[in-house]
């Protein structure tokens, strides 16, 4: 039985999931800002304590909504399938991809930096983490890719772009991670790849966007409920600039800063749609879901965007707006888990 609403009362409130993909936002979200906070601890006071403290927590989430899925899982078998099957379930595993980029990228930065005796081990880790995100991605973006192309569906949303975004984040977590490797060839062959990633998540999330906001802004407005997702496509845009500086090297180091600023400041005005259409969700009351996470990551790619083009005080001004976002995501999702229990007990 359904009830039809008012025209002016919030879109009813979804139920909270249980510990799966659609939480690995908070993840992604929770490794950005650790890697934030710590290349940045140089100039900040507190920010290296506080880099270590969103370490563990990202750790606690990675592996608590890992196994909390697993078991899901072994109870109920449909689950698994339906999640890689689901057209509207498949792009959340291009969170849990990033969720272990991040993760991984966050651990190796802070950890060397604080830890130096354990460096060769956190390196270990990430890239471990690393070679996982990326084939998890890689088979998200094409898999989703091939339903966009096969389907042609008629209405494109902004949470399209999400499986996009998983191959630019092993871009710019690879190049990184090349960048600590002795041998050459092995170091090429990795750039290579990264290179290759660079130009499909571009090349799929440039399209899917294209598709998505043309839709937005001309036709159909996006949905109270989804308003967040719009600031999914920035996470191409941050993370393609990072990328671009992490792999160019000192011939093309150029042209990489002229593209890295060129995205970040076409991407400005992403993000004002993105803070606009969020502004008006929330006055239109629009109900917590794990989505709401959506506002964190893409904002941190954009935070280290800006730091490889030593935009220190950009980059900076990012990090204090993502503490409160990421607050703000944290405090609501305590409160719905725990209405949720209240509600079922």
């Amino acid at each position: 039985m359904t009830t039809s609403q008012g025209p002016g009362s919030a879109p009813a409130a979804p139920a909270v999931p249980g510990p799966g993909p659609a939480w690995f936002g908070a993840v992604m979200g929770t490794g950005g800002l650790a890697t934030l906070l710590q290349i940045h601890s140089d100039l900040v006071p507190g920010f290296a304590s506080a880099a270590a403290v969103m370490l563990i927590l990202g750790w606690v989430l990675l592996l608590g909504l890992g196994a909390g899925f697993a078991r899901s899982v072994a109870r109920v078998p449909d689950m698994w399938t339906s999640s890689v099957r689901d057209a509207a379930m498949l792009p959340l595993w291009g969170m849990v991809s990033m969720g272990l980029a991040a993760v991984g990228s966050a651990t190796f930065v802070v950890v060397d930096a604080r830890v130096p005796t354990l460096s060769r081990i956190a390196f270990g880790v990430d890239v471990a983490l690393w070679a996982a995100g990326t084939v998890l991605g890689l088979a998200t973006a094409l898999g989703f890719a091939v339903w966009l192309f096969s389907t042609r569906p008629d209405h494109p949303l902004p949470t399209w772009a999400l499986p996009m975004v998983p191959p630019m984040v092993s871009a710019t977590a690879g190049g990184l991670i090349a960048r600590q490797i002795e041998s050459d060839s092995v170091r090429t062959v990795l750039v290579a790849a990264c290179v290759v990633c660079f130009v499909l998540a571009l090349a799929l999330g440039g399209a899917v966007i294209a598709m998505a906001y043309h839709h937005a802004w001309f036709r159909t407005p996006v949905p109270v409920a989804l308003a967040t997702s719009t600031w999914i496509p920035l996470g191409i845009v941050g993370q393609s600039a990072a990328a671009a500086q992490v792999l160019s090297g000192q011939t093309l180091s150029g042209v990489a800063r002229a593209y890295g600023a060129t995205v970040l400041i076409a991407g400005a005005g992403l993000g004002a749609f993105a803070v606009v259409t969020t502004i008006k969700g929330f006055l239109a009351r629009m109900p917590f879901s794990p989505g709401w996470w959506a506002m964190t990551y893409p904002l941190s790619t954009c935070g280290l965007g800006a730091y490889y083009l030593r935009w220190q005080e950009a980059s900076l001004l990012t990090v204090a707006v993502l503490i409160a976002i990421w607050v703000l995501c944290a405090v609501a999702s305590v409160h719905a888990i725990a209405r949720s229990r209240t509600r079922s007990a």
